[in-house]
This record gives C-alpha cells, sequence and structure tokens, in this order.
C-alpha cells in the first residue's frame, strides 16, 4: 500500500477517471497501429499533462518525482505507448526548471504553460548509445550562437516535439567534458527527421532518427554553461528513469497482471495450482517493484540522499522494474495458454512493451554497471 498525501491520492484516482474514458477504450488500437496517438494527446493536452512537471509559479502544477510516477504508471497500465507521449515532456520541462535562468523559464515556460506542446530528448547517436559521453553530434561556435550538425536516433515523438533537448559537442573532450546541452527548436531551419522506427512493440509511439545539418541553436537556448552538458544529464535528467520507465514498466506489469486475472475469472482457472502459483508471484513481483519505484521516488522528492546515491537507487528501479515487467510478462503464458500466442492479444503486446523497456532509457546492463561501479566506491553516509 502506497502512502500517499491527500494531493497525489486525488490526482491517482483523476488520471485512473481518465484512462478509463479516455485511453483504455482505444489502448488496443494504439499499441497495435504505428500511428501517433492522436486522441490519446488530446486527452492529455485538455489536462494539462504535457506541463505536469511545471512549477505553480509560471502555470504548471509542479508536480513531484511521485506524482509524475503515477500519472506514467497508471496510463502505462491501460496502454505504455501513451505514456511516453508525457514521459519526455516532463522530463524537459524538470531540467528546464532546474538548470534554466529566470529569463529561459519565464519565455520558455510562458511559451508552455498550455500544456499542449510535447517536448522531447535527444541524446542516443548512430554510433554512441551507451557510451553516450563519446556522442559525435557538434555545435560549432556561430554569430549569436552554435550551429548544430549531427545525427541522433530513438527519438521519442519523432517530429512531433515543439522542442527538443539535445547534447552536442563544443568542445574536444575529455568526452563528457566537452558536451553542451540545448533546446532545439521543431522550426529551426536544417532540422529534419528520418521514417518512423519499426519496433518489434511500442508501436503507438513514434520513434525516428534526427538529422541537423548546420541548426542555429540562439545561445539563449543553451542550458547552464559550455561544457556542462553532462552533469544536465547525469545530475538533473538522471531520476527521470525512476518517474518515467520504471513506472511505464510497473504500469506495463500492472496491466499483464489486471489481464490475467480477468482472464482466470471469466475461465475459473483459481483452482489451478499452477495458475493460481503464477498469478500470486505476478503479484508478488510487482508490489515489490511497486515498494522500490516509490521509495526512490520519496529520496527524489525529499532530496534524503546524496546524488551516488541516488543514481544506484534510480539504476535499481529502473533495472529492477523493467526486468519485473518482463518475468511477469512470461508468468502470464501460464495463465493464458494459447492466446499469448495471437499477436494481436493485449498482453502478447505488453510482453514486447516489457523487453523494449529492458532496452531503451540505459540498457538493463548499464544499470547495472552504475550500480557496480557505485558499490566499488561506496560513501559512508547510509540510505
Amino acid at each position: 500500500m502506497l502512502f500517499l498525501s491527500q494531493t497525489q491520492s486525488e490526482f491517482r484516482q483523476r488520471m485512473r477517471e481518465l484512462v478509463a474514458r479516455e485511453i483504455a477504450p482505444i489502448a488496443q488500437e494504439i499499441e497495435a497501429q504505428s500511428a501517433f496517438p492522436q486522441a490519446a494527446y488530446e486527452a492529455f493536452a485538455r489536462e494539462k499533462l504535457f506541463c505536469l512537471a511545471m512549477p505553480k509559479e509560471y502555470g504548471g502544477r509542479g508536480a513531484d518525482a511521485t506524482t509524475l510516477a503515477l500519472m506514467v504508471e497508471t496510463i502505462a497500465t491501460a496502454s505504455p505507448s501513451a505514456a511516453l507521449l508525457v514521459f519526455p515532456s516532463n522530463a524537459v520541462l524538470r531540467t528546464i526548471a532546474i538548470t534554466g535562468s529566470r529569463e529561459q523559464k519565464k519565455r520558455l515556460f510562458g511559451e508552455l504553460k498550455n500544456g499542449d506542446k510535447p517536448l522531447a530528448f535527444c541524446l542516443t547517436e548512430p554510433d554512441y548509445g551507451s557510451d553516450a559521453a563519446s556522442i559525435q553530434t557538434k555545435a560549432e561556435p556561430a554569430e549569436g550562437g552554435y550551429a548544430l550538425t549531427g545525427s541522433k536516433v530513438f527519438i521519442t515523438l519523432g517530429p512531433h516535439a515543439r522542442y527538443y533537448l539535445t547534447f552536442a559537442r563544443t568542445g574536444p573532450g575529455p568526452k563528457a567534458g566537452g558536451i553542451s546541452a540545448f533546446l532545439v527548436d521543431r522550426q529551426a531551419p536544417g532540422l529534419s527527421f528520418g521514417h518512423m522506427e519499426k519496433k518489434m512493440g511500442l508501436h503507438g509511439s513514434i520513434t525516428s532518427q534526427m538529422f541537423l545539418d548546420k541548426v542555429f541553436v540562439p545561445v539563449e537556448m543553451r542550458l547552464w554553461g559550455e561544457g556542462e552538458g553532462w552533469r544536465v544529464l547525469a545530475d538533473v535528467a538522471n531520476p527521470m528513469r525512476v518517474w518515467g520507465a520504471a513506472a511505464m514498466a510497473l504500469g506495463t506489469a500492472q496491466g499483464v497482471l489486471q489481464a490475467c486475472l480477468r482472464h482466470a475469472a471469466a475461465r475459473r482457472l483459481f483452482s489451478q495450482q499452477a495458475v493460481a502459483f503464477a498469478l500470486a508471484e505476478m503479484e508478488m513481483q510487482t508490489e515489490a517493484c511497486r515498494s522500490l519505484i516509490y521509495r526512490v521516488c520519496g529520496l527524489v522528492d525529499e532530496h534524503a540522499a546524496s546524488a551516488r546515491q541516488i543514481e544506484s537507487m534510480v539504476s535499481m528501479a529502473k533495472c529492477f522494474a523493467s526486468d519485473t515487467a518482463m518475468k511477469v510478462a512470461d508468468l502470464a503464458s501460464t495463465v493464458l495458454g494459447t492466446e499469448m500466442a495471437r499477436a494481436e492479444h493485449p498482453v502478447a503486446q505488453l510482453f514486447k512493451v516489457a523487453k523494449g523497456i529492458q532496452i531503451f532509457d540505459g540498457s538493463n546492463q548499464i544499470q547495472r554497471l552504475i550500480i557496480a561501479r557505485n558499490l566499488a566506491n561506496p560513501e559512508k553516509e547510509k540510505y
């Protein structure tokens, strides 16, 4: 059982009602079709979910990590692809809220406060995924700003965002030391997008390559100083994994469990020991996952641990949650039997989603490397 504030509990209830009314009836269509989920976008825009993390003083709701996790988990229970509409947008908003100057926040939040403009996160390149510190997209000095040249891959939202938080190299390095963070305008000349990626799952989430051909970015659209992009990524953006990918994996696991419970009840399968044991295991794994995720969200919200400890806990949450979603989806075959072999079955679709979450937003192998690295260099304080 989660210990939520009254405000958080009320928000979760509103989200459940929204998802039941607007998303669940079209969830299977969203997950099966490779198209931008326009109906989901419109529903979320009406609720201003694209600016949930914007500080209250600028017209947003100032949502903390726990509230954002509740949003992502609840949407993902019905449609993980729909959750990917609002997850990157709020990650970028939180980054601007922390790193932006007063002038940047006033201007950008003034434009975004209506809550109808998605935002995208652009880091991965064709040859640099896990080794993000080696990215090669260049930001060369230009009058009044920078000219960005290079390419990015697996950009969630593709061409449908308003701004793109883009990491590019402004100096020779050492690796991370030469990276800066920029907000690229969708309308900037020289910015273009490739074809939509054909993924094994998450078909309703548009993912494409992004090309930058001397795209001009004014200096006032750089976050923090030149060469401080890695700090933006590691110290500011990294916690998004717990309320983003981890919460999305939790919602996926919950969605699988709920579908299996409905199937077992309709066919009176609870008396079959193999089915009962599978359902019990799915419930235990999902609840353990939920406890870890919201504990880490609490640490982030309360600033109750050091940066290194938060980094490890966030990696644990992302890794454990997506592994849990995969285990739960695998156990579903015991309950559903041959139904799992049907490509159009909702749980078969969620099975592919679970595998995808193990890979994206920092593969689980990389999360284990982070955890192990920090174990090898422990801090004195405990969390």
